[in-house]
């Protein structure tokens, strides 16, 4: 079956790509008193000791531990060497660079681990951080989720048996609203009683609104209580809007707890709607009238 536009963008974003940098490697007999002239921050003063550990290798290059600034600062005895004073890399906090940044805060939330390092072809290539999943890149993976879920929401809501239902599920104050934005978009009124126009009528909706219809025409397993599901769709809008507006980028979303919370949810709720889907009979394209194709592909409607 191929892969939809989601699993494509989340199986491509890696933590790899958005691990931090180490700092330069130290020999392992180097001495606390040569290490300021090893890491020299004038080399590089982007590089923070904090956050961007060195490795420490041997004479053949191998590494044998990771050399954090907490290590080496204040001690008194200048004449250890840094394998003396080094952290070593324990199993629990290695991730390979293709673990995905969705695996990844699942991750976060299980092991309780406040850094990964990154191993590409057996060789630790940076730190990752819970708060590098704000990254850009990381804040799409996110976004691809949120979005495939409402196209998902958004197909089987306007499906042909589905449609005139879920329109007439929600509020008149919520209609009204939908109709304001019909009216922008299509530059004219609609008209109810049309199916093609019901249908766009619905993606004109929010989508809170989305949620609400699958939950009173029950479109998808009641796994859940109206206020579970319904708080989940107002949640999923608000995380939505965050990763697609720029200037917030590395603000955390969510917790480091509330976070893999909700892609757990959000991974559970695609999976329902999918179900939902087949159950329906619903496609890509399918239970959408021909003139509704029509203004989809001329691109006169877009989603909310």
């Amino acid at each position: 079956m191929d892969m939809s536009a989601f699993e494509q963008i989340a199986s491509a974003l890696t933590v790899k790509a958005i691990c931090g940098p180490l700092g330069p490697d130290v020999q392992e007999w180097t001495s606390l008193w040569q290490l300021e002239a090893c890491l020299d921050p004038a080399e590089d003063p982007n590089l923070d000791p904090w956050n961007n550990p060195s490795r420490v290798v041997d004479s053949d290059g191998s590494v044998l531990g990771i050399l954090w600034f907490h290590n080496y600062a204040g001690v008194n005895d200048e004449d250890a060497t840094v394998a003396e004073v080094m952290d070593l890399i324990k199993p629990s906090q290695v991730l390979t660079s293709a673990t995905t940044i969705l695996d990844a805060i699942e991750l976060f939330g299980t092991t309780g681990n406040d850094y990964f390092f990154i191993i590409h072809i057996n060789e630790v290539v940076g730190v990752l951080y819970f708060e590098s999943i704000f990254h850009p890149l990381g804040r799409l993976a996110i976004l691809a989720l949120a979005l495939e879920i409402e196209s998902q929401a958004l197909k089987l809501c306007q499906s042909e048996k589905n449609r005139e239902r879920c329109w007439l599920s929600i509020s008149d104050n919520r209609k009204s609203l939908a109709i304001e934005l019909f009216k922008k978009r299509m530059g004219r009124a609609p008209e109810q009683a049309s199916f093609s126009d019901m249908s766009v009528l619905i993606e004109c909706t929010q989508l809170a609104d989305k949620g609400t219809m699958l939950w009173k025409e029950q479109l998808i397993p009641k796994v859940a209580t109206r206020a579970e599901v319904l708080g989940f769709f107002k949640k999923l809008n608000k995380i939505r809007d965050r990763c697609a507006h720029p200037g917030e980028d590395g603000l955390a979303l969510l917790s480091r707890d509330a976070l893999p919370q909700f892609i757990n949810a959000s991974q559970l709720m695609r999976r329902s709607l999918q179900e939902a889907m087949q159950m329906h009979g619903v496609g890509s394209r399918r239970g959408l009238p021909e003139a509704t194709l029509a203004e989809l592909s001329d691109g006169e409607t877009r989603k909310t």
